[in-house]
C-alpha cells in the first residue's frame, strides 16, 4: 500500500481493504493491511523496550514487525501509531536514533561518528503526527463501528467494502 497525501484518505483506504468481519477489530485491520500489501505483518509484545519507547515497527526485507512495549497501557494506540507509519509509506526511524535508543549514554558520541547521521529532522517530526493522527482516527472509527448493534455493523461492513 503507497502512503497517501493524507490521513483521512489513509483510514478510508484500510477500511475499504478490509471485509466486513475485518473491519470490527484492529487485529482485522492488520490482516488487511497484511494483505494487502503482500507481506506478513506480525504484532509481539517486547518485555525489553527501552524507557519512553511504546512501539515500534521493524520492515524487513520479507514482512514487518510492530512491537509494543508490555508495560503500556494504550496498547491498541501504540499498534495502531505503528499501522499508520506503514500506511502512510514511513520509512522509519534514523539508524542513529536506533543506536542510541540501546547503547550507553558515554557510547552516543561514538555511534554518532561512525554512524555520520543526524537526527534532528522536521521531516521525522511530521511523521510521528501523521501517525499520531492515523491512530486517533483509526481507533475513533473502530470505537464507531463497534458501538452499533451486530445487524448495522455487519451492515456498515458490507457498505465500507
Amino acid at each position: 500500500m503507497q502512503g497517501g497525501s493524507g490521513v483521512g484518505p489513509a483510514v478510508d483506504r484500510v477500511f475499504a481493504m478490509a471485509t466486513a468481519e475485518e473491519s470490527l477489530s484492529l487485529d482485522g485491520l492488520l490482516q488487511a493491511v497484511a494483505r494487502d500489501r503482500g507481506r506478513p505483518l506480525t504484532v509481539t509484545e517486547d518485555p525489553h523496550m527501552p524507557a519512553g519507547v511504546f512501539g515500534h515497527w521493524i520492515r524487513f526485507a520479507d514482512r514487518d514487525e510492530v512491537s509494543y512495549a508490555s508495560w503500556t497501557q494504550t496498547r491498541d494506540r501504540t499498534i495502531a501509531h505503528e499501522l499508520g507509519h506503514i500506511v502512510l509509506g514511513h520509512q522509519g526511524r534514523p539508524v542513529l536514533e536506533v543506536a542510541q535508543a540501546v547503547l550507553p549514554t558515554d557510547m552516543h558520541d561514538l555511534a554518532a561518528l561512525i554512524l555520520r547521521r543526524d537526527c534532528a529532522d522536521a521531516a521525522a517530526a511530521a511523521e510521528e503526527l501523521a501517525a499520531e493522527q492515523f491512530a486517533s482516527l483509526l481507533l475513533n472509527r473502530l470505537r464507531s463501528i463497534g458501538g452499533r448493534e451486530p445487524r448495522l455493523r455487519s451492515r456498515w461492513g458490507e457498505a465500507l467494502g
